[in-house]
């Protein structure tokens, strides 16, 4: 494998896993390429995690028939979680900032450009920056689900979190190398969240028009029926339980 610092120069690293996601596929390139405007230090990693539709072809047919020359691929053989292609697609990025979002285009592509930009304003001042989107005209049921979701968290976990599933996230490479036993599932984003607190980042938030998903279902993050959201609070509370027993014994 070529040495990242032997390649171009990459500003910002985009990672998109993609679940059986492939009617989404050609919207997502199509609107990565309108806002990345054919600059040459942006990249999209593009991560077919594990799919059993037609995901891997569809990547590979759209990249060549419009020449995106801005992606990168990456090939997760059997699904392991929304984190874990997270995470291949970090391990593979080349950015010196590095960003992740999903393929449902709930949460424009453009607004990734926009927490861009605000992450290099935050930046320049000198302090280590998170940048995330909090998501607007959501359902009240959803707001008071996340709502609680966030309370639970902060007050577990000793720290303020709020609007940890929204997207994008973007942030610069030392945090991701700092991250120790990231998880493998949703609980990724409540990880990072948590990790940037402890290690003293400024968390900004970016406001981001949350849409209707065009094709396809929730992987279990963002559904809306009572089984799907009773399990990742299952499951997020598991994991929060099995985080502050290891920060404990670390001496966190």
């Amino acid at each position: 494998m070529t040495p990242r610092d032997a390649l171009k120069p990459v500003g910002l690293s985009v990672v998109i896993p993609c679940y059986n996601e492939e009617k989404n596929i050609p919207t997502v390139l199509k609107n990565f390429a309108r806002s990345f405007e054919s600059r040459g230090d942006v990249e999209l990693v593009l991560v077919d995690n594990g799919s059993r539709d037609e995901s891997a072809r569809v990547i590979e047919e759209e990249t060549r028939r419009h020449g995106y020359g801005f992606v990168r691929k990456v090939r997760v053989e059997k699904n392991q979680g929304y984190g874990f292609g997270i995470l291949a697609g970090l391990k593979e990025a080349w950015g010196d900032v590095l960003a992740w979002t999903h393929a449902d285009l709930q949460t424009d592509p453009a607004d990734v450009m926009k927490a861009y930009a605000l992450y290099l304003s935050e930046a320049g001042k000198g302090a280590g920056v998170l940048v995330k989107g909090f998501r607007q005209n959501r359902a009240l049921s959803e707001r008071v689900f996340s709502f609680g979701m966030q309370a639970l968290a902060s007050l577990m976990l000793g720290a303020p979190l709020s609007e940890i599933n929204a997207q994008p996230k973007l942030f610069p490479r030392a945090l991701y190398e700092a991250m120790k036993h990231p998880p493998h599932d949703f609980s990724l984003d409540l990880y990072l969240l948590y990790a940037a607190h402890k290690l003293g980042y400024k968390i900004v938030t970016l406001d981001v028009d949350f849409k209707n998903r065009l094709y396809g279902e929730a992987k279990g993050g963002g559904g809306s029926d009572f089984k799907t959201r009773w399990k990742l609070i299952k499951r997020t509370w598991q994991y929060m339980v099995e985080l502050k027993n290891r920060l404990r014994k670390e001496g966190v």
